[in-house]
């Protein structure tokens, strides 16, 4: 067993593969399976995991982990993203039902505002969270990273309208201040404290929640410009190698840990959502009424594409979102140069 970091593990297993020294499996993130689909080191799970394994995975977990119709990746860790609400301020305000439409969610946080219990919205545009915080609003619109070619297209019509509304929410004054230079944890903080009345993210902050205002946090699905649901999902995953020198045994311990009362513990433990549909089925997660809402989900969620050239669309629409949201640029200039970047680097 070898352990490290996540910001020393894609050198780690780089090292692995060149040395021809690889463990058997391994958790990673799966931004890094195109490289190693490239290094061809890595081989598919289909030859030793039982069809009540992978029968037991949500195909939206799966289906980007499949390769030319293998499986070379399995779920390990997951979260969805969803909106945490105070209900209390919701309910002050007028807004009785949590809100499903952009236009809804805008007219909800106006009113909040007025009642100046609190900011209607944390919203954060720094650090390494910030490309999931902006994919919330660009999955909202129905755009992607990607085009229906596969292609790398971050500056598509829908994307742009993604980021004018995040934009007018922080012009409009609707959510915390300068959401540019607030990091993951600062965000989580003016939530779980009670400062803001609105957080979009994972279910590992509920814990964090002051006890005080635990009994009025709810859970919802974020809006979005229809009002249909269009969730996040992040996950880690093992990958089986092709060195791989005991395969079958090592299909046999992720057989062991995918037992429901592994699972059941390793995510109450952690605030995670449980990656096995039969562990999801657990009292422990349906008995708990906001865990519940993160777990029914995932059947509709949607990750970031498996491309190589994910880590530079992360940085430049990382950087697009920042200049837009600190007023330096237009939706449309920042994206178009997150694209250019893009293609100048591929």
């Amino acid at each position: 067993m070898t352990n490290g970091t996540w910001d020393t593990a894609y050198e780690k297993i780089l090292s692995w593969v060149k040395s021809g020294e690889t463990p058997d499996i391994t958790v990673l993130g799966p931004k890094w399976l195109p490289d190693l689909y490239e290094l061809d080191a890595l081989q598919p799970f289909d030859d030793y995991a039982s069809p009540e394994l992978l029968g037991n995975f949500s195909e939206s977990l799966l289906a980007p982990l499949r390769k030319d119709g293998k499986q070379y990746s399995l779920p390990e860790a997951l979260s969805t993203r969803m909106m945490l609400y105070r209900k209390d301020l919701y309910d002050k305000a007028g807004v009785t039902t949590p809100p499903k439409t952009w236009d809804e969610f805008k007219t909800a946080l106006t009113k909040i505002k007025a009642t100046g219990d609190a900011d209607g919205f944390s919203l954060q545009a720094s650090g390494d969270e910030t490309i999931w915080y902006y994919a919330y609003f660009m999955l909202g619109a129905g755009g992607d990273f990607v085009n229906a070619s596969g292609d790398w297209a971050v500056n598509q019509p829908a994307n742009v309208e993604a980021l004018q509304f995040q934009l007018d929410l922080v012009n409009g004054k609707l959510t915390n201040s300068n959401p540019a230079g607030v990091d993951q944890d600062s965000v989580q903080a003016l939530f779980t404290s009670g400062k803001t009345a609105t957080y979009w993210g994972p279910p590992w902050i509920l814990p964090g929640i002051d006890a005080a205002l635990q009994p009025n946090v709810s859970i919802a699905n974020y809006p979005t410009k229809s009002g249909s649901p269009a969730p996040l999902y992040i996950q880690d995953s093992f990958v089986l190698f092709k060195d791989a020198k005991h395969p079958a045994e090592a299909v046999k311990f992720l057989e062991f840990w995918n037992q429901d009362k592994y699972q059941v513990k390793f995510n109450v433990t952690e605030s995670l959502i449980p990656v096995t549909t039969s562990s999801g089925a657990a009292p422990e997660f349906q008995n708990n009424a906001a865990i519940k809402e993160f777990i029914n989900a995932i059947p509709l969620a949607k990750s970031y594409p498996l491309k190589k050239g994910w880590e530079t669309v992360n940085v430049e629409v990382r950087n697009a979102v920042q200049a837009v949201l600190l007023g330096k640029k237009t939706p449309q200039a920042a994206l178009d140069e997150a694209q250019a970047a893009i293609e100048a680097k591929s």
